[in-house]
């Protein structure tokens, strides 16, 4: 999903692990579980991310390719750009 979609959540588990460290009555305290829950919060939020890297690549005359996103032969060298959708893990 595009980030813009997630930053509602984002925001809201900012906002309460802001209140949660409020509440804590040791400041070492709340300090540590305050970047705890911030970095929780920023983790879920970039794995929501949908990535498309494109890649340039050079495939040398007559290699079969058989994984994917590179499937088939080539008859030339060139340079092409592939997009592989995904996630971030």
């Amino acid at each position: 999903m595009p980030l813009s979609s997630a930053q509602p959540g984002l925001e809201a588990q900012i906002f309460a692990a802001l209140k949660k460290a409020q509440l804590s009555k040791n400041p070492e305290s709340a300090t540590q579980t305050l970047a705890k829950d911030l970095a929780r919060a920023i983790h879920l939020y970039a794995l929501q991310a949908t990535v498309n890297p494109g890649q340039a690549v050079i495939i040398p005359p007559g290699v079969a390719l058989t994984a994917p996103p590179y499937v088939g032969a080539t008859i030339a060298p060139g340079t092409g750009t592939t997009t592989s959708p995904g996630t971030l893990s």
